[in-house]
């Protein structure tokens, strides 16, 4: 039912070990290159209420496209569930902590996966350092360093604060976003990015709220008539 969104997903599974994910602290981008139009998105709370809000305009709160394909107002995305970990200091040391789930992702129209995660990277980490104590128990710069992004398809799971990292066998089906150059006609609107839960101390879900009214003010429609 979902293999379209899913294969894009999966694209690159074979070249996952090769990629990185990780280093360059929360502003560090991870794309080829990055052209001097497009300004990946900050690590503040500014940017990360403005690409929840993004996330939720997108999706409309669904992890696939609801529709028709050949309809007119059909408009595709790709969403994907977000972790972060501490990873190794080096190619002999074993990763400082387990994948922690941090959120949800989306690419709108014909944007490649991986340039949304490049795009946000920076945000990403910041948010899961301020959600999760274990990634920064390092210290925060120490920790940016060594902080990696991964992701696996969609799905309806979500964290709370109490969630552990997942165990071996989960982190394997981990996958780390790849390098991609980014074209310069690439706007940050048509991405997203949304916590799981709320980071300490923050309170946000503007344009969430609103779409749950929106769809309750449907259904309330719906059994109307």
């Amino acid at each position: 039912q979902h293999s379209k969104p899913i294969t894009a997903l999966y694209a690159a599974k074979k070249q996952k070990k090769k990629a990185s994910g990780g280093g360059g602290g929360f502003g560090g981008s991870k794309a080829k290159s990055t052209p001097p139009s497009v300004t990946p998105a900050s690590a503040d709370i500014q940017s990360l209420e403005k690409q929840w809000d993004n996330f939720a305009s997108i999706t409309d709160l669904e992890i696939f496209p609801p529709g028709d394909p050949e309809s007119s107002d059909y408009r595709h995305f790709i969403v994907a569930d977000v972790f972060v970990r501490i990873g190794p200091e080096d190619k002999d040391s074993n990763p400082g902590t387990g994948w922690f789930r941090t959120g949800k992702l989306v690419a709108a129209d014909d944007i490649d996966i991986n340039i949304a995660f490049a795009l946000q990277r920076g945000l990403i980490l910041w948010t899961a350092a301020a959600m999760w104590p274990q990634l920064a128990a390092k210290g925060q710069l120490a920790a940016a360093k060594l902080m990696q992004v991964g992701f696996m398809p969609p799905s309806m799971n979500m964290a709370d604060e109490s969630e552990p990292a997942l165990d071996d066998e989960e982190s394997e089906d981990v996958q780390i976003p790849q390098r991609v150059a980014i074209k310069d006609d690439v706007s940050l609107k048509n991405i997203g990015f949304r916590p799981d839960f709320n980071p300490k101390g923050f309170t946000y879900k503007r344009r969430e709220r609103s779409a749950m009214k929106a769809k309750k003010s449907g259904l309330d429609e719906i059994m109307d008539i």
